[in-house]
Formats: structure tokens, C-alpha cells, sequence
């Protein structure tokens, strides 16, 4: 994984415009993972994908991370702060080959975690039916006293049993941040998609560069490249002097 240069994340921007959000964050780290092909990249667990978007973020715009969240009680806003570091977990990146195991009484299931090919699979089923069709699509396995047994023959008790298992296993495939709240008091966990998060930075950066490579081309006749190639800062003295 590396860090994405100005021309570069302007270029996965500009191809992401019409593309779902799963797709943009596939597409982010097919460009930081020159290394990794697509396929196998939609096939990291959630949270192996969430850190190297967590990773990328801080290249790109730092390490702190600045977001609000509405009090579910009272309906006031509340803002937050964190770190990437506070999320920075050791997360899968292999599944074992024979899968994971869960024993529950009598039966006995092989899963892996749930991986972005998985969401985009269930992505047109809601709630339980979602829930339940991406269970399904990670199961492995499933025997009862020894005897083979279809995925769907799994008492609910156990299907959530392994839901809980895979969440264990990869604490960063739902990342949620404990607020009060200053207006009433309530407490709760926001649930916090660094895809949504990043892209929304991105699109906003990405409106403001291309805006200041408009400026200095008029201004100095510079090309494009040659904008781009200009770290931040020297852009924006630039710009400033543009001016004066």
C-alpha cells in the first residue's frame, strides 16, 4: 500500500462520480494497492479493507477525524473526535483454509468473515433478509452428530452465535464511537463507515483543488501536471499571492 499523489486521487475521483460507494472504496484501494488485484481486495474481511481505508485517510488528510452524530433522544447534534490510531487493530487479512469453526451443542459450522464481494451480493435485500443472506453466503460448512447439514437448517439461536463470532473476529467491520449527549444526557454508539467518511473528504478536496488549479492556470499559465506536482502548501501561497 502507498500513498496516493495529487493527479492520482483526482483521477479515482473523477472515476467514482457515478459508481456506488462500495465501489468507490474498492476503487481507492485498487489505486493505494498496486500490489493487490482487484479480485482479491473484494475479497478482504470488512475490517482488513476498513484499516487500509483508515490508513489511507491519514496519508491523504491526517490522523484526526472530526464528525458529528444526532442524539437518537433529543435529536441534538453532537460532534466527536478520534484518531485513527484509536481504531488501529490488527485486523484478519487471510482467512485459514479450512475457515473458521464455531461448535453450539450438537452442531458444528465452517464460516469466513464477510468480505465487500459478500455486501454487494445481498446489497438489494433490507434488514433481517440482509442479515441473513450474508450469514449464508459465508458459510463454509455446516454438520449436526456428524451428519451434513444445508446453511438454511441453522436454528436462529446458532445463526447468531456465528454472527457474534465473526464480529469478534473482526472488530473493525462495525466501527462504533460511545457519545453523550451534552443536551440530555443520553448515551449511545454512533456507528461510524470510514468509505462514506473518506469519499466525502475526497469530493470536497477534489472540488477545491481543481477550483485553485483553475486559478493558478489563469494566473501563471501553468499546466494541469504542473499544478498538481506543487505540494499543498506551495499551492496555497500561490494562490495568495494571486492577491496581493
Amino acid at each position: 500500500m502507498r500513498p496516493l499523489k495529487a493527479a492520482e486521487l483526482l483521477l479515482v475521483w473523477e472515476r467514482g462520480l457515478n459508481l456506488t460507494l462500495l465501489e468507490r472504496a474498492l476503487l481507492l484501494l485498487a489505486a493505494a494497492c498496486p500490489e493487490s488485484d482487484a479480485d482479491t481486495i473484494a475479497g478482504w474481511p470488512i475490517g482488513a479493507r476498513d484499516a487500509h481505508l483508515l490508513h489511507l485517510r491519514e496519508w491523504i488528510f491526517g490522523p484526526l477525524l472530526v464528525n458529528t452524530a444526532r442524539c437518537p433522544r433529543c435529536g441534538e447534534q453532537v460532534e466527536w473526535e478520534s484518531r485513527v490510531s484509536d481504531f488501529d487493530q490488527p485486523p484478519p487479512q487471510e482467512l485459514p483454509a479450512a475457515g473458521y469453526a464455531l461448535r453450539a451443542a450438537e452442531w458444528e459450522v465452517r464460516f469466513r468473515l464477510p468480505a465487500s464481494r459478500d455486501i454487494a451480493a445481498v446489497m438489494g435485500d433490507t434488514g433481517a433478509d440482509a442479515n441473513r443472506a450474508l450469514l449464508m453466503s459465508c458459510i463454509l460448512a455446516v454438520s449436526r452428530g456428524g451428519a451434513a447439514w444445508a446453511p438454511e437448517a441453522l436454528p436462529p439461536a446458532v445463526a447468531a452465535d456465528v454472527m457474534a463470532r465473526m464480529e469478534a473476529l473482526d472488530p473493525l467491520a462495525d466501527i462504533r464511537i460511545a457519545l453523550t449527549c451534552p443536551q440530555c444526557a443520553d448515551q449511545w454508539h454512533a456507528g461510524f463507515d470510514i468509505a462514506g467518511y473518506l469519499w466525502a473528504e475526497i469530493r470536497q478536496w477534489a472540488e477545491q483543488t481543481l477550483a485553485a488549479v483553475h486559478q493558478l492556470a489563469r494566473a501563471y499559465g501553468w499546466s494541469e501536471s504542473q499544478i498538481l506536482e506543487l505540494s499543498p502548501l506551495r499551492r496555497q501561497l500561490y494562490l495568495g499571492m494571486i492577491h496581493t
